[in-house]
């Protein structure tokens, strides 16, 4: 019998977080999911990256300082995942493993966290052909099913991504207060999408997790065929051996993932970009710290 998603997601998870972030899952990691409760508790000075829905307009007015609402912490924290399920993320990551294995192993580690902190985890992903909703639960049974979701739904026949309509749906269907991680690939989302991501901000604390691409060029490899899978076609020899081609193909990318990083620190959007399902669990680790260190103790 196949060992499931879950289980496997938990020893990777055990095995890189033994030694190294114990603190995160063992009595501090609570403070990794902040969010609003239901019951008002003081008024605190703005900070930035507190949500712009928490401002209490008629105490700033009175104050002439921005003041954001205080909740007492609700005792069960709902959390979402958008999963990017596009063709893209079937393809290779930047360490020469498999974008969507990665993804899996994300998002599994939000799912493992979450369930240590007896918190429930929802799941946005899919297409406009073929949308994926999933309500928040905690049980084995249902994170299991959230990542064969995914699992299943990314597939080189997929749709192509189309990270604005996959951020308006978010918005849509998650109407109650959550953390949300979203899972791509080091193109998405757009620099045109910091309008749905921003009105995201006003009712989530948002998490970004980026997978980086294989080098499209392959320069090294030229002897194995290099095939785009967003436009299903051959990368020719001749531009791959190119130096005038590398420079221009990597200039591009710079200056997308400067354009995006940017973006993500206007917002105050907490994000990385790794490079595969190699490194994803280090990385989560050193950003949920960084949040850990934002928001203080909890």
């Amino acid at each position: 019998m196949a060992t499931s998603l879950l289980t496997r997601v938990k020893a990777r998870v055990d095995l890189h977080t033994s030694n190294r972030a114990r603190g995160l899952i063992q009595g501090r990691g609570r403070s990794m999911f902040k969010g609003s409760g239901e019951d008002f508790d003081d008024l605190k000075y703005y900070q930035p990256g507190d949500k712009i829905s928490d401002i209490d307009w008629k105490a700033t007015a009175r104050s002439g300082e921005p003041l954001i609402r205080q909740f007492n912490e609700e005792r069960v924290r709902h959390l979402s995942i958008v999963a990017d399920t596009s063709s893209s993320m079937s393809a290779t990551a930047a360490d020469g493993t498999s974008k969507r294995e990665a993804m899996i192993l994300a998002a599994g580690m939000i799912c493992f966290l979450a369930q240590k902190n007896g918190d429930l985890v929802g799941l946005v992903g899919g297409d406009e052909q073929r949308p994926i909703q999933l309500p928040s639960r905690s049980s084995d049974g249902h994170l299991e099913l959230l990542l064969r979701s995914i699992q299943q739904a990314t597939t080189t026949a997929s749709g192509a991504s189309d990270s604005a309509w996959l951020l308006e749906r978010a918005f849509r269907v998650t109407s109650r207060s959550t953390l949300m991680t979203i899972i791509t690939d080091e193109a998405h989302p757009d620099v045109e999408d910091f309008s749905l991501l921003r009105r995201l901000t006003t009712r989530h604390d948002v998490m970004m997790v980026r997978i980086a691409d294989a080098d499209p060029l392959q320069r090294e490899s030229l002897d194995h065929d290099v095939v785009d899978v967003d436009n299903p076609r051959e990368v020719a020899s001749l531009a791959r051996s190119s130096k005038r081609v590398a420079r221009d193909v990597e200039a591009y990318r710079r200056a997308r993932r400067e354009g995006i990083s940017e973006m993500m620190d206007r917002l105050h959007i907490s994000h990385l970009l790794t490079q595969g399902e190699t490194t994803v669990v280090d990385d989560m680790i050193a950003m949920l710290r960084a949040r850990e260190y934002r928001h203080g103790p909890g």
